[in-house]
């Protein structure tokens, strides 16, 4: 049986996009996990339509209620995250200010997702935005895709990634490197999206440019994922009232981050 059309494959995937995003967003039945799956799931799929961007396809509209949905639940998320580091760090050096500043920090995420909650009670409103962006999606003319269009993308998606790294190098500002870090990652997941969109342009994409394929732009997203992690705790931590030992925590800090820039 032959693969599917570029069209009819690039619908279905971003159909089962769409599903995954409402199921997690059923905060089933780890509240932390699903909002962790609903914001990797709406990348994966703001990341596909960034790759037709230059196809038939009209999406900016689409794109943009996923990256408002996205950047709703972003806070729930860093605030999780951020009790993740403070735990890990703990672990590597425990110390008793480590578990009074873990504790600050899953009370803030709590009440944080409780707000959350109680704007939008079992994201009810947000289900009915993914619903309609759903819905924008099947309405597009996907039979008009075509291998030219995927590779048309991804090109200009390793070229705004090649130009984010060569800023985040002559800067090192925070901001350039989690640019840099969004751009890795997109063009990741689109490299990932490839076998099921073209296997023949996903066979071609894996034989070059080995410095851009996905296991190796997944080790430079975690590595920078790590760092911009730490740097969240780094901040709370500094402003945090009442810390004890508030530099030395800070300095663990600086040498975690030290050995994750490698």
């Amino acid at each position: 049986m032959s693969p599917p059309a570029i069209g009819p494959a690039a619908r279905a995937l971003a159909d089962r996009e769409c599903r995954a995003i409402a199921a997690a967003l059923a905060l089933q039945p780890d509240v932390h996990d699903a909002v962790h799956r609903a914001r990797k799931t709406i990348r994966r799929l703001r990341a596909l339509l960034a790759v037709l961007e230059s196809s038939d396809l009209e999406t900016a509209r689409t794109d943009a209620a996923l990256r408002r949905l996205g950047h709703g639940l972003s806070a729930l998320r860093d605030a999780h995250v951020v009790v993740e580091t403070c735990q890990h760090l703990a672990a590597q050096q425990p110390a008793p200010p480590w578990a009074e500043v873990c504790r600050r920090l899953m009370a803030r995420r709590d009440v944080l997702l409780a707000r959350a909650l109680a704007r939008d009670p079992a994201f009810a409103r947000r289900h009915a935005a993914l619903l309609r962006i759903a819905g924008e999606l099947q309405a597009q003319p996907w039979d008009a895709l075509s291998a030219r269009d995927l590779r048309k993308g991804l090109a200009r998606s390793e070229r705004r990634t090649a130009k984010a790294e060569k800023r985040a190098a002559r800067t090192a500002d925070p901001q350039d490197l989690h640019r840099w870090r969004r751009r890795v990652r997109r063009l990741r997941m689109q490299l990932e999206a490839m076998p099921a969109l073209d296997s023949a342009l996903a066979a071609s994409v894996k034989r070059t440019g080995p410095g851009h394929q996905a296991r190796a732009l997944h080790a430079l997203g975690d590595q920078l994922g790590r760092q911009q992690d730490l740097r969240m705790v780094r901040n709370l931590v500094r402003v945090m009232p009442g810390v004890p030992e508030r530099r030395g925590l800070l300095a663990q800090i600086d040498a975690a981050l030290a050995a994750a820039r490698g």
